[in-house]
């Protein structure tokens, strides 16, 4: 057979192996191609290491050269190399940069004062609400009564939660301990634990908001004292805005 029948033929589609389902949680299989580039590469790493250990075993302790004068090393020996081509910026370009660094700041500090006053907006509405309740008529709201309306004493309207009920009170209870009316032991233990779980929940959320409010305005604060400052810089780098002014000067006498 030719070798163009031979193609022309539908062959059988080549399916590498899967990883085994016992051992998925490895990653996928690993074929003959990928260990040929881990060896290669740990190889290289090996031949490299075994270099530079050769190169310091035969290292020359004596061996000096001007530019070791002018050499610097960090952390246990790591050799410091120079910016050879390390650019002197103007004062123009100098100037720009710290522009467009305070105009940064600028622009956080904005940020983070609108966040300061949601978050105020936020922590007095759930310190002042109000529970509004709409009637039909004129002569309904002029004798609203919201102690009656709510059930409970004149003296716990201003709650927004654990308010007790008047049958709660007469019950000798107050709060999440009164029992309801016609209430079950399983049903009140049940009630109860709810209202202790809503309350934990609010108060674990205003305490996590008044902390935000505190970073907030700590991090504003350090935003406009680095404005203020950057601003000073700009000011001194200004044609003689960082002259200082000596009643001694000597003056040119005729």
């Amino acid at each position: 057979m030719s070798s163009s029948l031979r193609n022309a033929v539908q062959r059988r589609n080549h399916k590498e192996r899967a990883q085994p389902a016992e051992r998925a949680k490895y990653g996928l299989l690993e074929k003959r191609k990928d260990y040929q580039l881990r060896s290669r590469d740990f190889n290289a790493k090996k031949a490299k290491k075994a270099a530079l250990a050769r190169l310091a075993k035969e290292r020359n302790p004596d061996e000096f050269y001007h530019a070791m004068t002018r050499a610097r090393t960090r952390d246990g020996g790591v050799r410091v190399a120079e910016r050879d081509t390390a650019k002197v910026l103007t004062p123009g370009e100098v100037m720009l940069l710290k522009t467009q660094d305070a105009g940064y700041l600028r622009v956080q500090s904005d940020r983070e004062r609108k966040a300061i006053e949601d978050l105020e907006a936020r922590l007095t509405f759930e310190a002042k609400g109000k529970h509004t309740v709409f009637v039909d008529e004129v002569e309904q709201a002029k004798s609203f009564k919201p102690e009656e309306f709510f059930g409970t004493h004149e003296n716990l309207v201003h709650r927004r939660f654990n308010r007790p009920r008047i049958e709660q009170l007469a019950a000798g209870g107050f709060g999440e301990d009164a029992a309801v009316m016609g209430e079950e032991d399983p049903e009140a233990e049940a009630r109860r634990r709810a209202e202790k779980r809503e309350r934990s929940k609010l108060a674990k959320g205003r305490e996590r908001a008044y902390k935000e409010l505190e970073a907030r305005m700590k991090r504003e604060k350090d935003l406009k004292k680095l404005e203020r400052e950057l601003e000073m810089q700009r000011a001194k780098m200004v044609k003689g805005g960082n002259a200082t002014k000596n009643k001694h000067n000597k003056v040119r006498k005729r």
